[in-house]
């Protein structure tokens, strides 16, 4: 038999494993006077059959029980990643120097003696609670702290290698106009050079900074209603650039007057970054079609190019939102990966979804899929 009594808010869970209902019910009494939430067990098998589904914040466990001891059962317990930072007191009227030298060696934490004195019990158990929630919290800073130092690394090493070269690229083309060393159609060509440099740095630059303010839940979600036709026409037109640097085709196809229920700044991004990385993965004298329609409620928005394609094991690392998966592009543009991370985090908080499709060498479809606003709320 296993019982719960309904737990307060913030009270703590305990635990109790004995196979005699007395014991049960005295502890019982004495830690729900003080406002512990308690659960009941009366044996090894029915508390495994608990804690597979329940974490309890401390175990009181009984030394002396049929089929499985408390030794036995505090030992299995310890073994599983699940339950091994759980304490345990053993509750026993054993009193010996090696059964107490047994009880710590089988990763008990504490003892209580029988019979019990509330006092005692009160104040072995506050003591473990206590420990146990600031263990926690600790777990909790130290995982903190250590996505912030992942960010920081991040940001250092972006910096580093994907922001100072077309930065320096800039600054050596207007050394060399200021200098006026440059014929006409040298001055041309350094300074499309010059644009298509500020344009991806631009693009990198509104990516790492939402990066960083997304990795520290800083970007507000305010979803209305978007004319899609302005929002992706903008986005072709602040990419065009980039596509007739590769002479290639930028079509857009979007039904007359559709539009749909999202963040602007967030869908905005993600419709750039994924026309950004057809554009890198599109070779000379490509195709890429932007396609927005309707799809039974949903709106469907389609990024379609005829590039190098994807190797199927690495679309899951793209749909990875912890992963930043990056390949060198066709005209050997580098990338950070960030702009995928992005799509996959924003899409995520509108309830949609991204597929991909790719065939190696025939190109690739990233498909976003926008749920209807009732999906929100």
């Amino acid at each position: 038999m296993m019982d719960e009594i309904e737990k307060q808010e913030n009270s703590p869970l305990i635990l109790m494993v004995d196979d005699h209902p007395r014991n049960l019910q005295v502890l019982g009494a004495i830690l729900k006077k003080h406002d512990y939430a308690i659960a009941v067990a009366q044996n090894g098998p029915q508390a495994l059959e608990y804690v597979s589904t329940i974490i309890p914040d401390l175990i009181l466990l009984d030394v002396m029980m049929p089929q499985m001891d408390g030794f036995e059962l505090c030992n299995l317990l310890k073994q599983h990643p699940q339950t091994k930072d759980i304490p345990i007191i053993f509750v026993t009227a054993l009193d010996t120097s090696q059964d107490k030298l047994r009880g710590f060696q089988e990763g008990g934490v504490d003892y209580i003696t029988k019979p019990f004195h509330q006092d005692e019990v009160l104040a072995r158990v506050k003591a473990h609670t206590t420990i146990r929630k600031q263990q926690i919290e600790l777990t909790l800073k130290n995982k903190e702290l250590e996505e912030a130092n992942q960010t920081k690394n991040r940001l250092f090493s972006i910096i580093a290698h994907d922001l100072l070269g077309p930065v320096s690229n800039v600054t050596e083309v207007l050394k060399l106009l200021v200098q006026d060393i440059c014929n006409p159609a040298e001055q041309k060509e350094f300074l499309q050079g010059a644009l298509k440099s500020s344009q991806q740095t631009l693009l990198l630059l509104k990516n790492l900074l939402f990066w960083a303010k997304n990795q520290r839940h800083e970007i507000d979600f305010n979803p209305h209603v978007l004319n899609l036709q302005i929002m992706l026409t903008d986005s072709v037109l602040l990419l065009e650039g980039l596509a007739k640097e590769k002479n290639i085709l930028l079509e857009m196809h979007c039904e007359s007057g559709l539009s749909c229920f999202a963040d602007e700044n967030m869908l905005t991004t993600v419709i750039r970054n994924l026309l950004s990385n057809a554009i890198k993965y599109t070779g000379e004298g490509g195709l890429i079609k932007l396609l927005a329609q309707h799809s039974d409620s949903s709106v469907r928005i389609t990024i379609e190019d005829n590039g190098i394609g994807i190797e199927p094991e690495n679309i899951s690392g793209i749909l990875d939102p912890l992963t930043h998966f990056s390949t060198t592009g066709t005209n050997y543009e580098k990338g950070t990966g960030l702009g995928l991370s992005l799509c996959v985090d924003f899409i995520t908080r509108h309830n949609g979804q991204l597929n991909i499709e790719s065939v190696p060498g025939k190109g690739s479809k990233f498909i976003v899929t926008l749920p209807p606003q009732s999906s929100y709320f």
